[in-house]
């Protein structure tokens, strides 16, 4: 076990399991059990599977907007196969397919998309949606939300763009 998460792990879980110790540790001893495989959301996996269909059935390239998810492992095995990640949604060539990120995207991103004759396939994750559209319907009823997150992220961004009506350069941000 070479990798930097599993440092310091005295066993697995499936390790112990298959030597039939179930309990090889003093009560004064403390054992992490990394289980294994670890695996992503459903909301995740939809969006991987998205990237993989479309290259399938479109060939290469295929523009992603931002990182699919957040696993330069998934993101490197992509970018092998033809998917190519841009940062913003400029750097797609007009009329080009596109695909959104799990993380969802801004009110704004999409009306750019759409002038520039993208073809869009939209790898949100349906919480993120969910999020969203809960976010819309608070702000038009008056609510002030209180949103926590990592500046600048996709997520963060798209929340913030729906609740504003898409124009998230009013709310003020911590």
């Amino acid at each position: 076990m070479a990798d930097w998460y599993t440092e310091g792990v005295t066993t697995t879980l499936s390790d112990s399991i298959s030597n039939g110790n179930r309990s090889e540790t003093s009560p004064s001893q403390k054992r992490v059990l990394l289980l294994k495989p670890r695996g992503f959301c459903a909301g995740v996996v939809r969006a991987i599977d998205v990237v993989k269909i479309a290259l399938d059935t479109f060939g290469a390239p295929i523009y992603v907007r931002r990182e699919i998810v957040h696993n330069r492992y998934v993101v490197n095995e992509l970018a092998e196969k033809g998917a190519i990640f841009v940062h913003e949604i400029d750097d797609v060539p007009d009329g080009q397919r596109v695909i959104y990120s799990a993380h969802g995207v801004s009110p704004a991103v999409r009306d750019i998309s759409k002038r520039r004759h993208l073809r869009v396939i939209d790898a949100t994750c349906p919480l993120v949606t969910k999020v969203h559209i809960e976010a819309v319907k608070f702000a038009k009823q008056g609510y002030s939300l209180v949103l926590i997150g990592h500046r600048d992220h996709d997520e963060i961004e798209g929340t913030l763009g729906e609740s504003a009506g898409g124009d998230p350069g009013g709310l003020q941000r911590g």
